[in-house]
């Protein structure tokens, strides 16, 4: 809930409420005070892409000048004429460093350690850190996805103090972390820099359209239990979601029912959290993206009724499910993309 409400932060600076973001979002404007709450990763990316786009600034408000949407599109296609993972670096330390005198980027060589870095040189601007550790983050994942594996962090290296949020950190940022350091930083074996480009023209077309959701997660990742119960509910719903009982899901994953519960509970989730994802995710999907009567979406996502779904949909996002799907249609005609507006 930290970056939820961090990267909202230019949001309010305008005076403009953030409730309408956060509602397109999928996520209810009243439950944004609870900071234990953790969003699902489709709900961060559509909100982060959703200020993005009202801002018209890709920086989200943190930096001196914006950087204009289309910039990372533009940068794509430059990096795909590389070879390598230290060409695509150094290329897109070269397209930024035209872009932006306030995000200063570099890639340097020390010994068997290739160090990626990010300058701010107006701090002041990004004060809960929000620009910074998002930048990283894409730094991390985007480059990861285009030679498909993850790199292994050594370490990361912040310019700032620890912070309260250094548990989710730690998630974001799998190596050892570093405060207070000169400088925000990415260290990792030189030797993926000769790592080949892996990912097709057509591929980083999808990748552009999509961002920022594929950044969200650590390539690789697909193999947590989370996304392996997704699957598995996924796998056997083309006419609609069914739910398998606890004890049946566990099976499926070779685990006693307890052992799933517990494994769970330690990742912070629960079969029910998980279940109300699919459902709600579902939902908009068919709501915004296929256009499918609430009726039918009602049916789809398994409610006997369709009163129960627009109350349930109401929690999940503060609005109902009609109204969300008008605000789509209203702000992009188009069912290709969401468009949103200032």
């Amino acid at each position: 809930m930290h970056h939820v409400m961090a990267s909202l932060t230019a949001v309010r600076k305008r005076g403009s409420s953030p409730d309408p973001l956060l509602a397109r979002a999928g996520i209810n404007p009243a439950v944004t005070s609870d900071f234990s709450r953790r969003i699902h990763t489709d709900q961060v990316a559509r909100l982060f892409k959703s200020v993005q786009l009202a801002l018209d600034d890709e920086f989200m408000g943190f930096s001196a000048r914006p950087c204009r949407v289309g910039a990372f599109r533009i940068m794509c296609d430059l990096v795909s004429q590389g070879n390598t993972l230290g060409e695509l670096l150094n290329k897109a330390v070269d397209f930024y460093r035209l872009l932006s005198d306030d995000l200063l980027m570099s890639i340097t060589v020390h010994g068997s350690r290739a160090v990626f870095a990010i300058d701010h040189r107006c701090p002041d601007l990004d004060p809960d850190h929000f620009l910074r550790e998002f930048l990283l983050v894409i730094w991390h994942r985007f480059p990861s996805w285009y030679i498909g594996e993850a790199i292994r962090l050594r370490e990361a290296r912040f310019c700032f103090p620890q912070p309260a949020h250094h548990g989710e950190l730690q998630v974001m940022f799998p190596a050892k972390l570093r405060y207070s350091q000169p400088r925000n930083e990415l260290v990792f074996d030189a030797a993926y820099l000769d790592k080949p480009l892996v990912r097709s023209r057509g591929e980083v077309g999808y990748f552009v359209r999509n961002a920022p959701a594929d950044v969200m997660t650590i390539p690789g990742s697909d193999s947590s239990l989370e996304r392996q119960i997704e699957r598995i509910i996924e796998s056997g719903s083309e006419s609609g979601l069914v739910f398998p009982v606890l004890d049946d899901l566990a099976a499926q994953l070779g685990l006693g029912a307890q052992t799933l519960y517990r494994q769970l509970k330690a990742n912070g989730t629960s079969y029910q959290k998980i279940k109300d994802d699919i459902r709600r995710e579902t939902a908009i999907r068919k709501l915004v993206q296929e256009r499918m009567a609430v009726e039918a979406v009602s049916a789809f996502v398994g409610f006997s009724e369709a009163r129960s779904f627009s109350r349930a949909f109401r929690q999940w996002t503060g609005m109902s499910p009609r109204m969300y799907r008008d605000t789509f249609r209203r702000d992009n005609p188009s069912p290709n993309g969401v468009q949103v507006l200032p």
